[in-house]
């Protein structure tokens, strides 16, 4: 049973109570305004007009007196009317009294003898008359203690009185049972009154001692749960009322409550898993970086040795152009000539293979930077918004690698064009050797091919300037990839920190099922690794 119920069950005993007592008041109220009517409209009236006739009476026994001691005709006759009046007024009034005013039977019996009487009182009053006429003792005969005149005046008298008594009489009864009744209402209303107070008294108590038991149990449980953060106790919902209600919504609170901590140390978890899968691929990209800068430092000292034999190669072109113009001067030292051009030929030839090795490395090195700018891309997409800026500097390392492949193979083209140049140079020293006699012509062919060689010498270090400034963007383009790895790494410890203190934050909730302590501690592990590293 609800509150509600228990409530509206005591307040409709306690208003039962109060109608019952209104009831009871109204219908004593009613009693007692029916006998107030009555004594007003009866009671009172009734004495009124006994009283009434009964003075009329009294005037008509002194008119009758005055009639016999005066002497005077006229006085006597105006006597005798005032006489017959006021006994006609007793008369009217006994009438009305019967007619209007009677209370029961009694009363109706009372008021039939008094008109009689007071018929009896006019035939004596009339016999006194005619007697007093001859007889002079008449009136003193009727007004004495046994005459009849008397005898009919006290009887009248006496009706009036007792029936004036009777109605007395009746009022006291009214009064008696008027205070009758106040008693019994008195005591019932009291009664009625203490039984309703003393009932809703104990339904209160009892309805106010179990709402407070009931709110102490769920106070008792939220003070737990606030003081404790203990997400596994519940409050008691055995109860089938509003408490119980507010407890099993108070149950179902911390229920979601306690799902939406632990989906949150989910989270934590998963973003602290992430941060560390984000610091191992950075460390792997540090790495290969390093190892690229390597292969950039290696590839820019090769590079510097092809320049100094390209320089080479041009000293040695210029010299041989001028020992071409010199054996034309001088023909007996052609074979002389002849020899140190075939010595510049083995040289050429030895740094055109040189140079074929170095492009070959560059190739592979342009090839492998390739390789890395692929893998730093798909890390960068692992990495998703974080990794965005990092996608675009691996875009850029890619197309300088490429940039790099292609030079590469211009060099190797050109490299390849030197060596046929140095075979074609072989071939004419060959035929310098078996012709000595045709040596100016020899000679201009080789002032020609020392010529070509030049232009391909020139060529060749145009092509190593390319590679150098290719090598200084690829450096540049490491540097910023190396900040960046630093950039991520501090952000993957920021987000690891700001996982374990999410973490840290959760756990201090006691929630179901947990056992996730020191889950953290791998993660640190692999923070101080990466910082040795460094």
């Amino acid at each position: 049973m609800t509150i509600v119920k228990k409530l509206a069950i005591a307040i409709s005993i306690f208003t039962l109570a109060l109608i019952s007592v209104g009831g009871l008041g109204l219908q004593l109220l009613s009693q007692s305004k029916d006998r107030l009517d009555y004594v007003m409209v009866n009671t009172l009236p009734s004495l009124d007009n006994l009283v009434r006739a009964n003075n009329a009476l009294s005037n008509a026994l002194n008119d009758l007196s005055l009639m016999f001691l005066t002497r005077d005709e006229q006085q006597r006759n105006t006597l005798k009317r005032t006489l017959e009046n006021n006994l006609a007024n007793v008369e009217k009034l006994s009438t009305a009294y019967r007619d209007g005013l009677v209370s029961d039977k009694q009363d109706l019996q009372m008021s039939n003898d008094n008109l009689k009487y007071l018929n009896d009182f006019r035939a004596a009053k009339d016999k006194l008359l005619q007697q007093a006429q001859t007889d002079n003792q008449a009136v003193e005969k009727a007004f004495s203690d046994s005459g009849y005149l008397n005898q009919a005046q006290a009887k009248l008298v006496k009706g009036f009185q007792e029936q004036y008594n009777y109605n007395v009489e009746l009022a006291g009864g009214l009064q008696a049972q008027n205070g009758s009744s106040f008693k019994q209402a008195f005591f019932g209303l009291v009664s009625l009154i203490v039984i309703a107070l003393l009932t809703a008294g104990t339904l209160s108590t009892i309805i106010i001692s179990y709402v407070r038991r009931s709110l102490n149990a769920l106070r008792q449980t939220l003070i737990s749960v606030s003081e404790n953060l203990d997400l596994t106790l519940r409050a008691d919902t055995s109860k089938n009322d509003e408490i119980g209600q507010t407890s099993s919504a108070f149950n179902h609170l911390i229920e979601r409550f306690s799902t939406v901590l632990s989906d949150v140390r989910s989270a934590s978890e998963s973003v602290s898993t992430a941060a560390g899968e984000i610091a191992a691929a950075n460390e792997d990209l540090s790495a290969r970086t390093e190892e690229q800068a390597s292969s950039l430092a290696q590839t820019a000292a090769s590079m510097h040795e092809i320049s100094s034999t390209i320089e080479s190669n041009v000293e040695n072109t210029a010299q041989t152009n001028r020992l071409s113009q010199q054996a034309g001067n001088v023909v007996e030292h052609g074979n002389e000539s002849v020899q140190r051009m075939m010595h510049a030929m083995e040289e050429i030839a030895s740094g055109s293979e040189k140079v074929a090795d170095i492009t070959n490395l560059i190739e592979g090195i342009a090839f492998q930077t390739n390789i890395l700018a692929l893998n730093a891309a798909v890390e960068a997409a692992r990495a998703g918004e974080h990794g965005r800026g990092f996608a675009v500097v691996a875009s850029e390392v890619r197309n300088l690698s490429q940039r790099s492949s292609s030079a590469a193979k211009e060099i190797k083209t050109l490299i390849d064009s030197a060596i046929t140049a140095v075979q074609r140079g072989t071939v004419q020293a060959d035929d310098v050797r078996e012709a000595i006699g045709n040596v100016k012509n020899v000679i201009q062919s080789v002032s020609g091919l020392v010529n070509e060689v030049s232009l391909a010498s020139e060529e060749q270090s145009r092509g190593i300037s390319q590679i150098n400034i290719a090598i200084n963007q690829m450096e540049s383009v490491t540097q910023q990839n190396a900040a960046m790895v630093e950039q991520a790494s501090s952000a993957a410890d920021s987000l690891n920190d700001q996982a374990i203190r999410l973490r840290q934050s959760v756990e201090i909730f006691k929630l179901a099922n947990t056992s996730h302590h020191g889950s953290n501690q791998p993660m640190e592990g692999m923070r101080s690794l990466r910082l040795g590293h460094r």
